[in-house]
């Protein structure tokens, strides 16, 4: 066959499988074959966790030449390359296996994924993707990413939260080891995630890696439950080796701060027994008040009633009979869980003669 030949049998191929994709019978203009072939996927990206890689891109909605694609993708071929780590040359060509088909769901333009579990330890997977659209309509290959697989940490131990006003302490000790029993002498970093919901959705919190063994995650809402977890990344080779995650543990941020001590208590003698009366304590949050009595030959109050909401007054109907002398405080306690009790007020004494 002659070279001139040659050039020419790619373009005819390419016009008869447009004519094809058609579907209709009708002839058309022929249209050049790299106007309507999928742009190359540019956004894979990846996500490495204790169980395995998972993948994500877009889904192709253009032509090499910025058109809209006139057809669906109907599904994407990942290039997968396996290299031990100790094999591995950055400028030598990538040994790809055989292409890993992917179907494309119709209903899905947004990100596709794809996981690969059950990775091989101390080894290399390189990846790249490319959409296809029939037998003859493939993109050219993504952008390439590259990924070192190996025996997980343990997870963090000891992993506990300090709860405090709009602010939850995170603390953990380092891992033990990998999960073979192997000890570490790479530096190790920290991810910690939050839910607020506590179900399988937990997003990375801001500052990355972290040396540390604590975090504090600020401007929460109190009395509302978080969920947090906690995972070792090792730092091996140049690379980032990402741990077993611990299990969720949730807290709760609250105010730690009491009321005021209520002022003016004073204790008047009525027909029904001994009335307490104070005056009102100035407190956004404030959920109440507790009466407390105690006896001359008693160093400790007793607590004996408790009302809530603004009232300023209590009855103390059941004052043990005979003469002494008793002293009345109240405390206030506000809208906490649990709540915080104000220190006692000055005490109000109270003496009965006979």
């Amino acid at each position: 066959m002659k070279p001139a030949a040659l050039k020419i049998m790619p373009l005819l191929l390419g016009l008869a499988l447009l004519t094809g994709l058609s579907g209709c019978g009708k002839k058309t203009r022929p249209v050049p074959p790299d106007t309507v072939l999928p742009a190359p996927i540019t956004d894979l990206s990846y996500h490495l966790d204790e169980k395995g890689v998972a993948l994500t891109w877009s889904y192709p909605r253009r032509t090499v030449q910025g058109d809209r694609l006139p057809y669906r993708i109907e599904k994407f071929e990942l290039l997968r390359a396996v290299i031990p780590a100790k094999d591995y040359c950055a400028d030598c060509p990538i040994p790809f296996g055989p292409p890993i088909e992917i179907i494309a769901e119709s209903s899905d333009k947004g990100r596709v994924s794809y996981q690969e579990l059950l990775l091989r330890p101390n080894h290399r997977y390189v990846y790249r993707v490319r959409s296809k659209a029939g037998w003859f309509v493939s993109s050219d290959a993504s952008n390439t990413v590259s990924v070192v697989w190996d025996t997980p940490l343990l997870a963090p131990g000891n992993f506990r939260i300090e709860e405090e006003d709009k602010t939850l302490t995170l603390r953990w000790q380092p891992p033990t080891g990998l999960l073979d029993g192997t000890p570490v002498s790479d530096p190790i970093r920290y991810q910690a995630f939050r839910s607020s919901d506590g179900g399988e959705t937990f997003a990375e919190l801001p500052g990355g890696l972290m040396e540390g063994l604590a975090y504090t995650d600020k401007g929460l809402r109190n009395g509302r439950a978080y969920w947090y977890k906690v995972r070792a990344v090792r730092l091996h080779a140049g690379t980032q080796a990402a741990g077993l995650t611990s299990p969720p543990v949730s807290g709760v941020p609250r105010d730690l701060l009491p009321p005021a001590p209520p002022q003016k208590v004073r204790a008047v003698a009525t027909r029904e027994g001994v009335k307490i009366i104070w005056e009102t304590v100035t407190e956004p949050d404030l959920a109440g008040f507790r009466i407390y009595r105690r006896s001359a030959q008693s160093q400790t109050p007793e607590r004996i009633g408790e009302i809530g909401g603004a009232g300023l007054s209590y009855l103390d109907a059941k004052l043990p009979k005979g003469k002494g002398v008793w002293y009345y405080s109240v405390t206030a306690f506000d809208q906490g869980r649990p709540a915080n009790e104000s220190t006692y007020s000055l005490e109000a004494v109270y003496e009965v003669a006979e």
